[in-house]
């Protein structure tokens, strides 16, 4: 685990924390702590506990509110567990964990076991997409289905994304410039926004390079996979991510769309897959 400074300041801490939860007060979804060995963790839960579970990750910059326009959908079918990243922008402890080992994973392993969830679908936004190919590749019989949405992991991320990001602790121009890029034409609502906006001002992101699953790795994916992503994506060639996938994981499915690499109110898309996967 890596003893760095998450935030900028304890009050831009609050500053996020509080916008965060204001937002997340309009919502009746039910909220918990749990206790992990790498620090407490940050629960949102919705849903019917005898349904099929299924763990929503968020990317990095973020925390669980990206997933309140899915879960009201996702709800109807699935117990929802959308789960705040230690270090990230959001409730869970701050400890940020490494990202050239299985800490990750280990912590996610335990979290689930700590909210007795044996089994689950998988379903994660960038940074958790890569979370979420790490567990399901180290715990295939543990992820019923794996839902990648733009997720970092497949291919190595572009050079070019790297040096943009660099400075964006300590240049607000280039961490402008990078808010710009990865939303692109995306129509997002101001509120994520101005989120944003906070997020860039207070909060140190991780800056490098997301460990690159091995072809050893790519093949324990057996289970049935979704992986949605835009042709235009700045972090990542995702024309390149969908032939390593097609590769190693041929039965996954593959959804490239127009668009860079912000992908949001995806419960439409991923319903009927995972409903063909439930019914199969």
């Amino acid at each position: 685990m890596n003893k760095i400074k998450v935030f900028k300041s304890d009050e831009g801490r609050d500053r996020i924390r509080k916008y965060y939860n204001g937002i997340l007060s309009f919502f009746p979804f039910r909220q918990k702590y749990v206790d992990t060995s790498f620090g407490k963790t940050f629960v949102l839960e919705a849903g019917q506990p005898g349904y099929p579970a299924l763990v929503l990750l968020h990317g990095s910059c973020s925390n669980s509110a990206m997933w309140l326009g899915d879960i009201p959908v996702l709800m109807s079918n699935f117990h929802v567990f959308a789960v705040d990243t230690l270090g990230e922008a959001g409730n869970s402890e701050e400890t940020r964990l490494d990202i050239d080992t299985d800490e990750y994973t280990r912590w996610l392993s335990e979290l689930l076991e700590k909210l007795d969830i044996s089994q689950a679908v998988i379903m994660g936004n960038s940074m958790g997409g890569w979370l979420a190919l790490h567990f399901a590749a180290a715990f295939p019989k543990r992820t019923s289905a794996l839902v990648l949405l733009a997720p970092a992991g497949i291919v190595p991320a572009r050079q070019s994304f790297l040096a943009k990001t660099a400075n964006i602790s300590e240049d607000p121009d280039s961490a402008a410039s990078v808010k710009n890029a990865i939303f692109a034409d995306t129509a997002v609502p101001k509120e994520v926004m101005e989120f944003m906006s906070l997020v860039m001002a207070d909060f140190n992101p991780i800056t490098g390079a997301f460990w690159v699953l091995s072809d050893e790795q790519m093949r324990n994916l057996t289970m049935p996979v979704l992986m949605i992503a835009g042709k235009d994506d700045i972090t990542t060639d995702t024309k390149e991510a969908a032939k390593r996938l097609a590769k190693f994981v041929p039965h996954a499915r593959i959804d490239l769309i127009e668009g860079s690499h912000v992908i949001i109110n995806t419960a439409a898309t991923v319903m009927p897959f995972l409903l063909m996967k439930e019914n199969s």
